[in-house]
């Protein structure tokens, strides 16, 4: 179990109100941010599209309640609320504001009732609206209605403004209407506000410039919410009664007349974070409604005392003059205050300068448009950039001149929006939100209040022990009994579904009278991750020689319970418990580890979250892959076809290890059936160990002969027969005749005798014999045809296989005389002629062979 000290030193204005409720952040066309990390993550749900003004608040644990761009409010689903809808399906009938005024909206919490906010809103002071007063605009400078604004082509009523001049409203959230999403309170919806002489004939027609600030009174649990009209300031107290109406009033610095609005109302205003000064920004001075003329260039600065007590401003200070000036904000400490300058500088002035007038430099000057700067909850100023996918950001605000360390490029330390484009404005808040810190939790984010645990964890929340105060520590808003001490251990419940998240705040009284210092802190318990034990094997390393493991391979072993689609693990290698707990000795060489003996164990360090940590066994074993019989070459029969050989993966049939097979046509059982030639394989794995070994097969193909016969016959006692093997025939062949018994490599046999033979041919690798039977042409020399049954005939011999190969045989006396034809088969000559006995002599004959060949000689008749 872990402890950790958690120092909070968070001023926050009244209430319990904290940083948290600005971490949600929407604003030009439909973008967004969020502070739960750091830095901010790009929101890409929102459904606002505002070209300057917004506004957005959320719970003091930094969870989205609603936004607004001064005429809808959408709630945290992203839906309008029904009575602060500005469309064409409730005829319009929003709230006040406009989304180009540069201050559309602000919202201030209910004091003492959390679940009411007020929603401040403010109109653009159009000239052609005020030219149609008291009727509906835009009109002309005769009051003659037009169908457009003049400086805006294609803006018209009512999508793009309602045509009156609304100046200052406030309404009334209530967040347990709508089952809780909230909605504005019926009767408390646009309640004007004055901030004009409404006997003058010219101020009633405009009401208000565009600028609005708030800040906390010096009472510590009220408001001061602050605007601007020509040259003066209207301060209107909120406190557990509400909204006072009857503000307190200061003319005070230039006064920037109405006949130069619409163009002179623009450029922010902001309350310091510690209620003393006021920032405000003009953009110019002088606008030619009639002709529709730019701002001349001549706006300016100006810096102003503020009385938080009284809400009186005072001692007009002028930063820079004959500028267009927008965008204005303070640094957390109230120290350094910042403006837009000609749409591309931001200019930084030191407030502890002796002459701060003359402090002014610039900080940033590039070809980026500019707009609002607003301060974060992480301590940075946040610059709008006209129409990039990002926002330029002050990283170093308290820092003096180049050294608060701008940046514009996202590789460089902006913001990047996920592809939504900023506009002009950013969310104004209130800025005692933005209160000095005089130091944070000691986790390496100075502006961060969250802690994130493992669910065994233990975690102290602590400040400074200062001698006579009084402290009061709160979880969930509960006042902790008994706990009046400057730190507080903090853990997880029993029997609490994870992640379980608890809120704690510490007031610190210092009997002083001074406001007292609120700090908080969420805390998140995350339950811890299930991690298994891991076993390596390296196979077969070399004899005496340490084996070398890649331990990375461990990491699908010890993970299996754990999903990684949602949780990130870091993981580091030790060599024993104790350095992964100190983080010392790490194994670097986490690939190509060489282990120290066989059955090493060392230790996995698993920081999930960067949450939980975990230290994990991995077993290293040294081990034999599996043994195999011996690699094969076999003969397949093709007569045998479709009859198959039986392939197996020669596995030990006693071996006690489960085994993966696999080979090569992809089959997975132990042994497969094949009935063709090639090569095969298969790999068994051990499933334990991983280890795996390789049994080869070579298959080649064989079978019996197809043959002829080629007969080579000269005598009775000298002929020949050649064996002509003939495709297909794959085997390897050895011959024999008469019996297969003696069989010879060559296929002739020679000297032979005139008869009937037997051939075989036997294939070697044991397809089988093949055999056939020939008959040799043995053509005798003579005969004795005196019917004693022996030699009667003159015919061949031989003539089994022959005879598909004579066409006839014909017998002629010693003069050519043709006495007698036969075919092969017949019973022969029988020495006659027409009956008679032909007499001893000799005779011819003349054989015709179908392939034309002719075998001529003669023969003796005895008697």
């Amino acid at each position: 179990m872990r402890f950790y000290a958690f120092l909070i030193f968070i001023l926050l204005s009244w209430a319990s109100s904290s940083q948290n409720e600005a971490h949600n952040w929407y604003f030009g066309d439909k973008a967004g941010l969020n502070f739960e990390t750091s830095p901010p993550t790009a929101l890409t749900d929102g459904a606002l599209a505002t070209n300057e003004g917004c506004s957005s608040i959320s719970t003091a644990d930094g969870q989205l309640l609603f936004y607004t761009d001064g005429r809808t409010v959408w709630n945290k689903n992203h839906n309008p609320m029904s009575n602060a809808n500005y469309s064409e399906e409730t005829n319009y009938e929003g709230l006040n504001g406009d989304p180009s005024s540069t201050s559309s909206g602000l919202i201030v919490p209910h004091p003492t009732e959390s679940h009411l906010y007020y929603v401040f809103t403010l109109d653009e002071p159009h000239h052609d609206n005020a030219n149609a007063y008291p009727n509906q605009g835009p009109a002309d400078t005769d009051g003659n209605p037009i169908s457009e604004y003049t400086d805006v082509a294609g803006h018209h009523v009512p999508i793009d403004d309602d045509g009156y001049n609304n100046g200052l409203n406030f309404s009334l959230v209530d967040m347990t209407l709508n089952n809780g999403l909230g909605d504005v309170v019926v009767g408390q919806k646009n309640i004007h506000l004055i901030t004009y002489d409404p006997n003058d004939p010219e101020e009633i027609k405009y009401k208000a410039s565009e600028k609005i600030t708030a800040v906390r009174s010096s009472d510590c649990s009220s408001i001061w919410l602050i605007t601007h009209f020509i040259d003066h300031f209207y301060a209107f107290k909120i406190d557990e009664n509400g909204v006072d109406t009857d503000p307190v009033t200061s003319q005070v610095g230039p006064a920037v007349t109405i006949d130069n609005y619409r163009r002179a109302a623009l450029g922010y205003m902001k309350a310091s974070p510690n209620g003393q000064k006021i920032i405000v920004a003009h953009n110019t001075m002088n606008y030619n409604q009639g002709q529709l003329s730019q701002d001349d260039g001549d706006g300016n600065v100006y810096l102003f005392d503020f009385d938080n007590t009284s809400g009186h401003v005072s001692n007009p200070t002028l930063l820079i003059d004959d500028v267009n000036a927008y965008g204005a904000e303070f640094s957390s400490s109230s120290s350094k205050a910042y403006a837009t300058i000609n749409n591309v500088s931001i200019y930084q002035w030191d407030l502890e300068a002796d002459a701060v007038e003359d402090s002014g430099t610039i900080i940033s000057q590039d070809n980026l448009q500019k707009g609002a700067l607003q301060l974060g909850p992480d301590g940075r100023i946040y610059t709008a950039l006209l129409g990039k996918t990002r926002l330029g950001v002050i990283k170093n605000p308290e820092e003096i001149g180049v050294d608060s360390n701008y940046a514009s490029t996202v590789s460089s330390g902006a913001v990047d929006l996920d592809g939504k484009n900023s506009l002009f404005g950013l969310p104004p808040f209130i800025q005692s939100l933005f209160l000095d810190k005089i130091d944070i939790v000691d986790i390496g984010d100075f502006f961060s209040n969250q802690v994130d645990l493992c669910e065994d964890e233990t975690f102290t929340l602590a400040y400074i022990d200062i001698p006579g105060a009084d402290y009061r520590w709160y979880q969930d808003d509960q006042l902790i009994a008994g706990e009046t001490g400057s730190s507080i251990n903090v853990s997880s419940p029993e029997n609490v579904s994870f992640p379980y998240t608890q809120f704690y705040k510490l007031e610190v009284d210092q009997n002083d009278g001074s406001c007292p210092l609120v700090g908080t802190a969420k805390i998140t318990f995350t339950a811890a991750p299930e991690f298994e034990e891991a076993h390596l094997y390296e196979c077969d390393p070399a004899e005496n020689a340490y084996a070398i493991f890649d331990l990375n391979e461990a990491i699908p072993q010890m993970t299996q319970n754990v999903d990684l689609t949602t949780s990130t693990v870091d993981i580091s290698y030790f060599l024993n418990e104790e350095d992964a707990q100190n983080n010392t000795n790490e194994i670097t060489n986490t690939v190509n580890y060489q282990s120290l003996g066989n059955n090493q164990i060392i230790v996995a360090k698993i920081v999930t979250d960067d949450i939980c940590i975990a230290f994990v066994h991995i077993t290293l074993e040294h081990t034999k892959a599996p043994v195999l019989a011996y690699d094969l070459e076999l003969i397949y029969c093709k007569d045998t076809y479709p009859e198959t050989l039986t392939l197996s993966s020669g596995v030990a049939s006693d071996s006690t290890s489960t085994y993966a097979y696999l080979w090569s046509t992809g089959e997975i059982t132990e042994s497969i059936e094949v009935n063709s030639d090639g090569e095969f394989s298969v790999i068994v794995t051990d499933e334990t160990t991983g280890c795996n070994a390789i049994r080869n097969f070579s298959i080649s193909y064989s079978s019996t002969a197809n043959f002829t016969l080629q007969i080579k016959e000269a005598t009775v006692a000298n002929n020949q027969i050649v064996i002509v093997l003939e495709d297909p025939s794959d085997g390897d062949y050895e011959y024999a005749i008469g019996t297969p018994d003696h069989f010879q490599d060559e296929p002739v046999f020679e000297n032979l005798r005139s008869g009937i033979y037997d051939i075989f041919i036997r294939d070697k690798n044991g397809c089988g014999i093949v055999s056939d039977r020939v008959g040799l042409l043995g053509i005798p020399n003579f005969f004795t045809p005196n019917e004693d049954g022996h030699n009667d005939y003159w015919r061949l011999k031989g003539v089994i296989l022959t005879n598909d190969r004579i066409a006839e045989i014909h017998i002629f006396d010693r003069y050519g005389k043709h006495l007698y034809s036969f075919e092969p088969g017949e019973q022969g000559w029988d020495g006659t002629y027409r009956g008679k006995n032909m007499p001893s002599n000799d005779y011819w004959y003349r054989i015709e062979m179908l392939d034309g060949e002719l075998f001529r000689g003669h023969f003796t008749l005895k008697r």
